[in-house]
């Protein structure tokens, strides 16, 4: 075998190796990235909630001015049912909130789980590919 045929064979081993190898590292950020994302959408949600709790507070207390402005009595009758009915739909926005979230950071956990697989495929391609590289310059 000439050298210009070892060299070419080495060549294209290495060449098949940095490519697998690249593209691990590609799926590596990949995964990592998306687990990033899912960690601030969960994030994203629990302040969205958060924020519509205290929105919640002004609003209640918007209405109890209002009705007290009226000579209404803030303790009983339609001011506590209205007072009632804003506490649930804010507790219902702050929890659709939190689960939307949690499922979209569910999703890309999901995606960061298969960039992490294709890039281990990725390695172990790319380092058999260069030993077949390697083997098929030597015959």
């Amino acid at each position: 075998m000439t050298w210009f045929a070892v060299a070419a064979a080495a060549a294209a081993a290495v060449g098949t190796a940095i490519s697998g190898y690249s593209a691990y590292e590609t799926g590596k950020t990949q995964s990592e990235q998306a687990k990033a994302d899912a960690d601030a959408s969960k994030a994203q949600g629990r302040l969205e909630a958060e924020r519509i709790r205290k929105q919640k507070e002004k609003v209640q207390s918007a209405a109890r001015a209002a009705a007290a402005e009226n000579g209404l009595s803030v303790n009983e009758g339609t001011v506590v049912t209205i007072n009632d009915r804003i506490e649930q739909d804010a507790q219902y926005d702050a929890a659709m909130a939190e689960i939307t979230g949690f499922n979209s950071s569910q999703r890309l956990q999901a995606e960061s789980s298969i960039y992490k697989s294709n890039a281990n495929t990725a390695l172990a391609t790319g380092a058999a590919n260069a030993v077949a590289a390697g083997a098929k310059g030597w015959k």
